[in-house]
């Protein structure tokens, strides 16, 4: 552990929810997961049918009360489609009575979005919250792209450029230790440098500041193109095991745009050599990409270049 002593150790840098769009009043009209706001207001009202998944008619926040997702006063959620089923059972939780039904062709879940935590230590698995404004002045971040996990998060998120300073919401994902980490300075943010360090981070935004959709079947995907140069949108695709063993890639956890993506992806950790689908998210230009080896690819040294790459779990 380092030890350091950082002015205002003790705030607290627990603060209300940043602005988010509103929950729509239901899921009808949605295909892909998205992450809002239920005011008081919405979550007082309506009619759901199901536990758990709930029928796409049923009103998103009662349902976000119903679950456990939020209290009645409100909150941020990630709503998430999922199949529909041939019967949904009512019962009373938190409150809120649900209806009974039969078949409907589709369904959602709502879970709800937690603060981030200030590092990453003792996380082991991908997490997606969110942070404050507060939460991102403060701290110390060691390294680019890929991060310390004792790195502040917020902080991190918005030197990588996955939020701004008003604050937002993000996808964090283990990543392997490195033997050197190299500061920069990016979006307001200047990292330090570091030496070997047991584990990493890196952050990327949330698709449309939602998280990634429960995995389509990787048949029902594209094949991933060999890079992301000229694209701005973010992605979904599936990558092949021959994909995968060639190509050449720049940075660590953040990529160039015209790194092959699969070759990265498996860098990443995030498809094994087999191949697999694949949530590609479009990031700004970084000020230097730092190489590292991580399952079994090796990846270079570069900088600047102006648009980048990430990938979400």
């Amino acid at each position: 552990m380092r030890f350091f002593i950082l002015p205002g150790l003790l705030l607290l840098l627990a603060a209300p929810a940043m602005a988010q769009a509103p929950c729509p009043a239901d899921f009808q009209a949605h295909s892909a997961p998205l992450v809002c706001s239920c005011s008081t207001e919405a979550a007082v009202s309506g009619k759901v049918w199901g536990t758990g998944d709930y029928t796409t008619d049923s009103r998103v926040c009662r349902a976000a009360v119903h679950a456990g997702a939020i209290p009645v006063s409100g909150g941020l959620v990630m709503v998430s489609p999922a199949e529909g089923r041939p019967t949904y059972t009512g019962t009373t939780q938190n409150g809120v009575t649900t209806t009974n039904y039969g078949p409907w062709p589709a369904s959602f879940n709502v879970d709800a979005i937690q603060s981030c935590p200030e590092t990453f230590e003792n996380e082991p698995a991908p997490m997606t919250c969110s942070c404050t404004a507060e939460a991102g002045r403060t701290g110390t971040v060691w390294g680019t792209g890929t991060y310390t996990t004792d790195s502040r998060i917020c902080r991190a998120a918005i030197h990588a450029g996955a939020i701004t300073s008003t604050g937002g919401v993000v996808l964090v994902t283990p990543a392997p230790g490195q033997q050197a980490y190299r500061g920069s300075a990016a979006n307001g943010v200047t990292t330090t440098n570091y030496g070997p360090w047991g584990g990493s981070f890196t952050v990327a935004p949330a698709i449309g500041d939602a998280p990634a959709p429960r995995a389509p079947a990787a048949a029902a995907l594209p094949a991933c193109p060999a890079d992301f140069e000229g694209r701005t949108e973010d992605l979904a695709c599936r990558c092949s095991a021959a994909q995968i063993a060639t190509g050449t890639v720049y940075g660590t956890g953040i990529f160039t745009a015209d790194s092959a993506i699969c070759r990265a992806a498996r860098q990443s950790g995030v498809i094994g050599p087999e191949g697999g689908p694949v949530s590609i998210v479009a990031l700004a230009g970084q000020d230097e990409y730092f190489p590292s080896t991580a399952n079994g690819i090796t990846t270079l040294r570069f900088g600047p270049y102006g648009a980048s790459f990430s990938f979400r779990r």
